[in-house]
């Protein structure tokens, strides 16, 4: 069961909260926090929390001085300075898109309506779909919808559950650009729910690792990509290697207790002139779109990989230094 204990939000315009277990997270106004995890591991059931969509069973949440509640206190659940973008978009299916868009904007001036919506509706490829009513509109094409209405007042706390899982490529890179100006513009926190381990690293500030309703690791994102704190949460961010001290060339000075996580692009494929830490001979070379992936073999046949702008020939011996 998900305990929450001691969650705050204080401060102007900032997140802190302690929480499940002992997670102590601050969330600066500005930041982007990703939360990583495998399914079940409470990413989402603690956004609800935040949100005010769960109950907690100790604890508080606060955003500023304002405590937020649950739904046992709130007739309507949530919080009207936050915003939540979740796996079951809501969109009104009898309205337009853009009337879903003005749904959103009451008390602005007409002009101002039509000016924000005319940049949402452009920004996330909508504009063909304007007049459509919701209901008519695919899966993907309503998820588009539900973050415009999300975006067309860019609230305190933005909480961003799974939001780009229809989207394609480029357009999950547009609209990040789009959020990460407007969030700096109003200094709004967000925090960013994804599997995806390239989302989080592209687009958040600092990762959070999640399991079993614990925040396992947290901090900025090149230390906790580079320097996880064990293989279980490395893999959940992408390709690693175990190094031992007995992989290593004799003349190498790296120093290596027992063991050494490395990501493959800290591998360095040079000469055998040059100095080098380890050498390895080729298992597999693979093209996954970016560059050549290497399967090597230790001289202690220990597997690790590491990627080559080149393709490299299986049974060649190639020569690494470690960056």
């Amino acid at each position: 069961m998900l305990q929450v204990k001691n969650i705050t939000f204080n401060y102007p315009n900032q997140v802190y909260f302690k929480g499940i277990g002992n997670i102590t997270i601050q969330l600066k106004a500005g930041e982007i926090l990703a939360l990583v995890g495998k399914s079940g591991s409470g990413k989402t059931t603690l956004m609800k929390c935040i949100y005010g969509l769960e109950d907690l069973q100790s604890g508080e949440v606060f955003l500023n001085d304002e405590q937020v509640l649950g739904p046992s206190y709130n007739l309507i659940p949530g919080n009207k300075n936050m915003k939540l973008v979740s796996q079951d978009f809501y969109v009104l299916d009898n309205h337009t898109v853009e009337e879903n868009i003005f749904d959103k904007l009451i008390g602005y001036k007409n002009e101002e309506k039509q000016k924000r919506a005319s940049k949402l509706l452009k920004l996330l490829d909508l504009v063909a779909f304007k007049k459509t009513k919701a209901r008519f509109l695919s899966s993907g094409q309503k998820q588009r919808v539900a973050i415009a209405r999300a975006l067309a007042i860019i609230p305190k706390i933005l909480l961003l559950d799974e939001p780009f899982s229809n989207l394609d490529m480029i357009l999950a890179d547009k609209l990040f650009a789009f959020v990460t100006a407007e969030v700096k513009k109003n200094k709004t926190s967000v925090i960013l729910i994804t599997h995806i381990a390239e989302e989080a690293l592209k687009y958040a500030n600092r990762i959070a690792i999640m399991d079993n309703g614990k925040i396992s690791q947290m901090g900025e994102k090149w230390i906790v990509y580079y320097q996880p704190k064990n293989s279980k949460l490395a893999g959940l961010l992408g390709n690693y290697s175990i190094l031992k001290s007995i992989d290593l060339d004799k003349k190498s000075n790296l120093k290596i207790k027992s063991k050494l996580l490395i990501r493959p692009d800290k591998f360095i494929n040079v000469q055998k002139t040059e100095k080098f830490d380890i050498s390895v001979t080729i298992s597999n070379c693979v093209y996954n779109g970016k560059c050549f992936e290497i399967l090597a073999e230790t001289i202690n046949v220990n597997d690790l990989i590491f990627y080559s702008a080149t393709e490299l020939q299986i049974g060649n011996k190639c020569y690494l230094r470690i960056s």
